[in-house]
């Protein structure tokens, strides 16, 4: 089930608008689907990523893929349901990461992760990161918000 606007208009969301990250460190491009329990957002690498080496984003940026997926999850929540400001988060742990395959610039990847718990100011997810149809990373995160909030 969906909350707040419907799947098509999604991706018409300012990205900028969930996140409290601001460019160059941006590392997902749209929310393409969310509901209380899964997210999924895209990226397409650019050459200036931030975290592009030799061609390829790095597993770090995949990390912070993965963590931004949270972020825009979070940030959906507060904006568009409780109707509060966007919180700051920080990744509290990565556990059983696994890179098939590192996206190469101009691919764009697909990322969804999947909430296990809500809890206090923390969330525990698994993440999957595809490209096409195959799977080239995937892990489990720990997000914690920070009572602070975004600054424009």
């Amino acid at each position: 089930m969906n909350f707040g606007i419907s799947n098509m208009e999604f991706r018409d969301i300012p990205i900028l608008q969930l996140l409290p990250q601001r460019p160059p460190f941006v590392m997902v491009s749209h929310l393409l689907d969310y509901t209380a329990t899964d997210t999924t957002c895209s990226l397409t690498i650019e050459a200036d990523n931030l975290f592009v080496e030799d061609g390829k984003l790095t597993a770090c940026g995949l990390i912070e893929n993965i963590a931004q997926t949270c972020a825009a999850r979070i940030g959906y929540l507060n904006k568009y349901i409780l109707f509060q400001d966007i919180n700051i988060g920080f990744i509290g742990a990565v556990r059983d990461f696994h890179v098939a395959q590192l996206p190469q610039v101009g691919d764009e990847i697909v990322t969804h992760i999947h909430v296990l718990q809500d809890v206090f100011d923390m969330t525990l997810a698994t993440a999957e990161v595809r490209l096409e149809d195959k799977v080239i990373a995937s892990a489990e995160i720990k997000i914690a918000q920070s009572k602070e909030k975004k600054r424009d």
